[in-house]
């Protein structure tokens, strides 16, 4: 068996273990329109999961490229793709991180957290934003 025909298997034994942001590619057309097919995904491990998030998760031995959303006390992983259900969740996920970035064919790249420059934080955008050359 090849290493492609276990993702998961190469996924714990290259970017589960380290700490440092990792890419990925997206295949298939679940995150759609904002995560086109094919599109390089930029995933952080360190970035605290929070409502309404695009992460990587390890559900029932799966792991998953979707939102993380909190409805009505439920956590649902959610395809943008309105052809494909949610995922009801329950505790017993792991979080192999958050995306942070994405950089797709001929465009730039789009960052979905940026410092907001009044308070000093870190801000998730959902449709991600061109971040700002400093000159």
């Amino acid at each position: 068996m090849s290493a492609l025909d276990n993702p998961k298997a190469l996924f714990q034994s290259t970017c589960s273990t380290n700490s440092e942001p990792y890419a990925l590619q997206n295949i298939g057309d679940m995150m759609s329109p904002e995560f086109s097919e094919n599109c390089i995904i930029i995933v952080d491990p360190g970035m605290p999961i929070h409502n309404e998030a695009y992460v990587i998760i390890d559900f029932n031995d799966e792991l998953y490229f979707r939102q993380y959303v909190i409805e009505n006390n439920k956590q649902l992983l959610k395809c943008l793709n309105s052809s494909y259900g949610d995922i009801q969740v329950n505790n017993d996920f792991e979080v192999r991180g958050c995306i942070t970035q994405q950089k797709q064919r001929k465009q730039k790249s789009l960052h979905y957290y940026l410092l907001d420059k009044e308070s000093g934080k870190m801000i998730f955008s959902e449709k991600g934003k061109e971040k700002e050359t400093i000159r």
